[in-house]
């Protein structure tokens, strides 16, 4: 936003800068950078900023001449949508975000705006999830059946987030939990932040009836182990092609992004007038909205002009 001097989630180091979240996608050593505490948290010494103005949820602050105000986006702990106000126009930047609740973050209320730049992981109409908590049901049935066949079950799962919202989800099924090396300090910050996690260790030679969690590229840690099974945990379950490319033996669709209706039900709570889509299936998804009569066009993108006649 120049006429603030202001970057959202930008790839490129920036004087000023928010935040959204501390996955690395999101994150650059910016010379200056709002976002939550806990977002901070998350942050490896390597991508923190060089200065950081921590913001509470729902509290304003002067950005320019511009308001910012950072609402919860459900993603994973400390991720926040970025509303942004002046001479009383409204944008809203999602991040990533998810509608559904989450162990760690409670339902995620979408601010009013005129425009929305909407993020668009998950922007096919092939991306539809089914209910949440019949995928950790039968989640859970697979790591029993395993555990009790002396096979260890083996989740791959993003070390931030995601990894710690399973635990939480499984935490009701007796599960105990040894975690890859890459998994572990996140753990932590969740556990410092006041997140109660279920038993867990950090992965080493037995893993002694535990349920086994690792970032898909921690391959070396897996290898190691005696006779296991892993599944790839996420939206991208729904794409076979996706999951055996990471070598998993099979997939549970369970996300924490919007899937393909979430995300046009996010436009319809913003009673945005102007959609702008990033992140992903963003030209899929500005097409779908433009053919509900959405006015909707992707960023950073060259987009085709169409005619609806």
């Amino acid at each position: 936003m120049p006429a603030h001097g202001l970057w959202l989630d930008p790839h490129t180091i920036r004087d000023r800068a928010v935040v959204t979240h501390a996955h690395a996608d999101h994150t650059r050593r910016h010379r200056h950078a709002v976002m939550t505490e806990a977002t901070l948290a998350l942050l490896p010494e390597n991508r923190r900023p060089r200065d950081v103005t921590t913001v509470a949820l729902g509290l304003p602050q002067a950005a320019g001449r511009a308001t910012v105000t950072l609402h919860d986006a459900g993603h994973m702990l400390g991720s926040a949508l970025v509303l942004v106000e002046h001479a009383g126009h409204r944008i809203l930047y999602t991040g990533d975000l998810k509608l559904r609740r989450g162990r760690s973050q409670p339902n995620t209320p979408i601010p009013a705006a005129d425009v929305l730049v909407l993020e668009s992981t998950y922007g096919r109409p092939g991306f539809r999830f089914p209910d949440p908590d019949w995928v950790i049901e039968e989640l859970a049935l697979w790591c029993s059946r395993l555990l009790a066949s002396g096979v260890v079950p083996v989740l791959l799962a993003h070390a931030a987030g995601k990894c710690q919202e399973l635990m939480l989800a499984l935490a009701g099924y007796g599960f105990a939990f040894a975690l890859e090396e890459r998994c572990v300090p996140f753990a932590r910050a969740y556990e410092s932040a006041g997140v109660q996690l279920p038993d867990w260790t950090a992965l080493q030679g037995d893993t002694d009836g535990r349920v086994v969690i690792a970032p898909p590229a921690g391959k070396t840690a897996i290898r190691r182990l005696p006779r296991h099974r892993t599944t790839l945990v996420s939206g991208w379950a729904q794409d076979r092609g996706f999951w055996r490319k990471v070598g998993a033996d099979c997939a549970f669709p369970y996300s924490d992004h919007c899937d393909f209706d979430e995300l046009f039900e996010v436009v319809e709570l913003s009673g945005a007038r102007q959609v702008y889509t990033v992140h992903g299936f963003a030209s899929d998804l500005a097409r779908h909205l433009r053919r509900r009569g959405i006015h909707a066009w992707p960023l950073a993108q060259d987009e085709q002009l169409q005619l609806a006649i």
